[in-house]
């Protein structure tokens, strides 16, 4: 086989796409970290899931403090519950730690209602929205 080094090989594009890779997410977190528990708690829903569990559950919630970086998961058994399930959490929470939650972060889709909305007003919490699907907004959760 010749070899030609006065030209450039020709360029074969199935060559160039699969050699093409995405850039890391930089590790930068959005603005300061919490100074007390339950002062920012990140909310990501997953799901659904591939595999069903025995008891039926599909879904899984983490909720993540900021402070502490103390996990929570509640598995699901449908998108549904998440709400009413984020409720019950939050009345167990601050009676055990007699901590108030501040702010609560979430996707832009998910716990998006109007009960969630009402449940964040009455409660004083300040309910902030990332667009979803964006590990670098919300880096704890994703």
């Amino acid at each position: 086989m010749p070899i030609n080094l006065s030209s450039s090989p020709p360029k074969c594009d199935h060559c160039i796409l699969g050699k093409q890779a995405r850039l890391s997410v930089p590790r930068v977190q959005e603005g300061d970290k919490a100074v007390n528990r339950l002062g920012r708690v990140y909310v990501d829903l997953m799901g659904p899931m591939f595999v069903i569990s025995k008891s039926g559950f599909l879904y899984a919630m983490n909720i993540i403090d900021d402070c502490s970086s103390y996990i929570w998961t509640i598995v699901l058994k449908s998108k549904a519950d998440a709400a009413n399930t984020l409720q019950v959490w939050h009345r167990g929470v601050e009676n055990q730690s007699n901590e108030h939650l501040k702010i609560l972060v979430t996707d832009n889709g998910e716990l998006l209602s109007n009960d969630t909305v009402k449940w964040c007003t009455e409660h004083g919490i300040e309910h902030q929205l990332m667009v979803p699907y964006t590990s670098a907004q919300n880096g704890h959760a994703e």
